[in-house]
């Protein structure tokens, strides 16, 4: 017997707060027997019709949700169907997390019968529904009764072949796994009346009550959105946060994986590669620590890693390392061998990657960051092979990258003091790790000092240019760019920047002001790449950049930066009023651009 508990139970004892904090969030008591014995029993109670609206709204949950109620006396047995998909656009079935959005653009015709004799009657309603002539894709029948898999199987494919239509069984069985491992308890008891509700034993807890409604806020606001490229960009950041609600609430898990699903499609077929990235990742993350599946990781490990390695990002690979320790863990634990994991070929290729961005010395915060994943990695070979008593180059390597890291401001310091923290819990008592604890107390303090003052000059550069004193503000504002110049406090050292391109404008001084708010732009979609979302913020610092581009007569700086703002305009997810300023911007540069052409001199025009 393992001795170590499942994953998740593991991630809710470290951290609590990511899981769901409620007592009780079901209030209908109702056992599998007890529905079981309800659904043999309808014909003696007359609820053929209940059973039928049951089956709708349980197929639009599990299967459609665009699902048409029959009108009218007649049922699936005389020639019609009980319910059959209506037309959806593409554009809105791509935003469902439930069932197949195929039936958007397919017709389905559904059936269903409490008959006992269910085989007579999935034949019938077959014959009746083809009979129709009205070019049925597929045929559902959902029977009360129990059928054999093997009885099922051979009248799907006997039906199929006579009528040329795929046709597919659903019985007693499917019925009650769906109602109790998906959670439509409620679907039982309004239609059936079957079990009990019982409101007061519900225990909501405070964060899951915020969850929700910010749940029910997203899956709202996704079907009020449009086709617009602006709100195909908002999709994909709704989708993906209304994933990791679920995800957070403990929804049943085809709700919450259905979820992801939406957002990595929505991200790959609207998003950028990162947002795409960010996606792929927080499924494989949510089944592994929330779902205890190490198949389904497994299965999105190589997608991870190849949109990862692309980017040639240190910060994107760490999601790969991420995933590797996951196999590392359970190789180490014993529950999987490393040819199950085919932990050699991932390994050998991580590492090769690891090696190629640690010795570009081009970008210096990226190759130290690659050579700390590198020393990590090395850790978790010595943790396989038992060469723990040689952990002491670890821990001196890792001293070396903080010695190399007091200099380079957007190195990921809180990235080494989590790893740290996290090692030093099984880390063999000794010298040389108390030394790198030391070491790293001293390193995270300099680092919070320095942002501290940072964000105080910053507060007091943003009071000076209100008070219409710039060379003050850029004292001050100069000061704070330096101290804030570290990846935690890069929102800020953003900020900063722009402000001070601001002060050097009011100062007359237009080229320091051109290259700080280029500085500052660069920062801003760096956060963008990171955090997965465009930043907001961008916009001012590129109409600032614009406009001193037109006072220093930098027309082909103007005209991209026009074409920047045109392309955040259509995708950016932004309000109706924060749209129109911006379109109101554009046309400010448009005018001052023609205005620019006809007073200068033709040979003094760039040539394009």
């Amino acid at each position: 017997m393992n001795r170590f508990p499942p994953p998740s139970e593991m991630m809710r004892a470290r951290r609590p707060y990511l899981y769901s904090d409620s007592e009780c969030n079901d209030a209908y008591r109702l056992s599998e027997s007890e529905l079981s014995h309800h659904l043999d029993t309808l014909t003696d109670r007359n609820q053929h019709k209940d059973f039928e609206v049951f089956c709708r709204k349980l197929s639009e949950r599990e299967l459609c949700p665009n699902l048409r109620p029959q009108t009218g006396p007649e049922g699936g047995g005389d020639g019609k169907v009980d319910t059959e998909t209506y037309p959806v656009d593409e554009r809105i079935s791509e935003r469902w997390y439930i069932g197949n959005g195929k039936s958007g653009a397919e017709r389905w015709g559904f059936a269903f019968s409490a008959k006992k004799t269910w085989s007579d009657k999935v034949r019938s309603d077959v014959k009746g529904i083809v009979g129709t002539e009205r070019s049925y894709d597929r045929i559902i029948f959902i029977t009360s009764r129990p059928a054999r898999q093997r009885d099922r199987l051979r009248i799907e494919d006997e039906l199929h072949k006579e009528y040329g239509v795929k046709v597919t069984i659903f019985d007693r069985e499917w019925i009650i796994d769906r109602v109790f491992s998906h959670g439509h308890k409620d679907l039982a008891y309004d239609h059936l009346k079957a079990g009990e509700h019982q409101l007061d034993k519900i225990r909501l807890g405070p964060r899951d009550f915020q969850r929700q409604q910010a749940l029910d806020e997203l899956e709202a606001g996704l079907k009020r959105l449009g086709s617009t490229a602006q709100e195909q960009t908002q999709a994909v950041s709704d989708t993906f946060e209304a994933a990791r609600l679920s995800r957070e609430l403990e929804r049943p898990r085809f709700e919450t994986e259905g979820r992801f699903k939406r957002a990595i499609d929505h991200a790959k077929k609207y998003g950028a590669s990162y947002q795409h990235l960010r996606a792929l990742y927080e499924h494989a993350w949510t089944a592994f620590w929330w779902f205890d599946d190490i198949e389904a990781m497994q299965d999105q490990y190589e997608q991870v890693e190849t949109i990862a390695f692309a980017s040639d990002h240190a910060f994107h690979i760490s999601k790969v390392c991420n995933l590797h320790q996951l196999l590392v863990g359970r190789v180490f634990q014993g529950h999987e061998t490393p040819e199950e994991l085919s932990f050699v070929d991932r390994s050998k290729r991580l590492k090769e990657k690891l090696l190629e961005l640690a010795a570009d010395k081009s970008r210096p915060n990226n190759a130290l960051h690659a050579e700390t994943l590198l020393v990590f990695h090395r850790m978790s070979e010595m943790s396989l092979s038992g060469e723990r008593e040689n952990l002491y180059e670890i821990w001196q390597a890792l001293c070396g990258i903080i010695d190399r890291a007091a200099g380079l401001g957007e190195f990921p310091a809180d990235m080494l003091e989590t790893m740290v923290e996290a090692i030093g819990e099984g880390a063999p008592d000794s010298q040389a790790f108390d030394t790198l604890v030391e070491k790293l107390a001293e390193f995270m303090a300099e680092r919070s000092k320095e942002i501290k003052a940072g964000s105080l000059y910053l507060q007091q550069g943003e009071r000076k240019l209100a008070a219409e004193k710039p060379i003050d503000g850029i004292k001050w504002l100069g000061r704070a760019v330096i101290h804030l110049s570290k990846d935690e406090s890069r929102e800020d050292q953003a900020k900063a920047l722009y402000y001070l391109a601001v002060g050097y404008r009011g100062a007359g001084l237009r080229w320091a002001a051109r290259t700080t708010a280029l500085a500052s732009i660069i920062q801003y979609l760096a956060l963008s790449e990171t955090e997965g979302d465009l930043r907001v913020e961008t916009i001012p610092a590129l109409n600032l950049f614009a406009m001193l581009s037109l006072q220093l007569g930098h027309i082909l700086d103007v005209l991209s930066t026009i074409r920047f703002l045109h392309a955040i305009g259509s995708n950016a997810p932004l309000d109706a009023d924060s749209r129109e300023r911006l379109k109101k911007q554009i046309t400010e540069f448009d005018q001052l651009l023609a205005c620019l052409l006809i007073v200068r001199e033709r040979d003094e025009h760039p040539t394009f």
